[in-house]
């Protein structure tokens, strides 16, 4: 009974992650825009101020998300240190460059919002990708 019940939790958790993702991804492409224009136009009209109010908190929360779900990547003894690495490399990088894009689109550099959407569905993508290999991990241990 205590697996069934563990399995069931983590598949909830695993449920609970792809449904934020999916959420996350859906309101930035529907408050924001999908296009390279859109992008611009909507970061192209905050202010330093505005800009910072936005990229603070989501610098805070990613950060320490990230963290977790590095840390629980690095406790998988099948998984080598080369994929580790990588993925927790390129998380960071995904996400500065996708948070530094919006300073770049504010500050007159319209081309920047072809890095902020590569770096944006680049991280959402490595990041479900990590968590699928955890929770692979962690459901093969539960059965």
């Amino acid at each position: 009974m205590h697996h069934r019940l563990l399995r069931i939790l983590a598949l909830a958790f695993v449920a609970l992650v792809i449904l934020q993702s999916l959420l996350g991804g859906a309101l930035f492409f529907r408050s924001v825009g999908i296009g390279a224009d859109q992008i611009v136009s909507h970061y192209g009209d905050k202010s330093f101020h505005g800009l910072i109010e936005v990229i603070l908190p989501h610098a805070l929360f990613i950060g320490i998300a990230l963290m977790a779900t590095l840390h629980f990547l690095a406790f998988i003894p099948t998984l080598g240190v080369a994929i580790k690495q990588f993925a927790t490399h390129a998380l960071f990088l995904l996400f500065f460059l996708d948070q530094s894009s919006v300073l770049l689109i504010a500050a007159g550099w319209s081309t920047a919002a072809y890095l902020k959407i590569i770096a944006f569905i680049g991280f959402e993508l490595l990041l479900g990708w990590v968590w699928y290999l955890i929770f692979r991990h962690t459901l093969k241990e539960l059965v």
